[in-house]
């Protein structure tokens, strides 16, 4: 499947998840955001974001300028709450793209090098085949 993973966090958990996502793609490995290469006609994009409000401009201006041209479908996954990520697809939707409303929300640590879990790997493995169907 063309398919990318790219996250913006600090966090070794968001970072682990991208990585372990990242598994179902033969063509590529995770990346941050904005990725060190440009987006073309992806059929599938996960982004792993542990903040969705006040982003740094170049991280901003990446998420809102992603159209259907670039991306077809986007999948969220967050450690932020669910308020959050709400309005952070309402954005998202605006450009065009489809974005998939089921939200991986993954549980956020005190300590940023935290790595996720057996379970959450898990939890991201049955959110991503719950979401294969919900891909124009």
């Amino acid at each position: 499947m063309k398919m990318r993973v790219i996250y913006y966090s600090n966090k070794k958990k968001i970072a682990d998840l991208a990585e372990y996502l990242s598994k179902n793609s033969d063509d590529y490995k995770p990346d941050t955001i904005p990725p060190d290469y440009s987006l073309d006609k992806e059929k599938f994009l996960v982004l792993g974001m542990s903040k969705l409000k006040k982003l740094p401009d170049d991280v901003r201006r990446f998420c809102l300028n992603l159209k259907p041209a670039t991306v077809k479908n986007i999948a969220l996954y967050t450690d932020r709450p669910e308020a959050e990520a709400k309005e952070f697809i309402k954005l998202l939707k605006e450009s065009g793209a489809n974005v998939i409303d089921n939200v991986l929300y993954v549980k956020s640590e005190f300590f940023s090098f935290t790595k996720a879990k057996e379970e959450e790997q898990k939890a991201a493995d049955e959110w991503f085949e719950s979401i294969l169907p919900q891909l124009k």
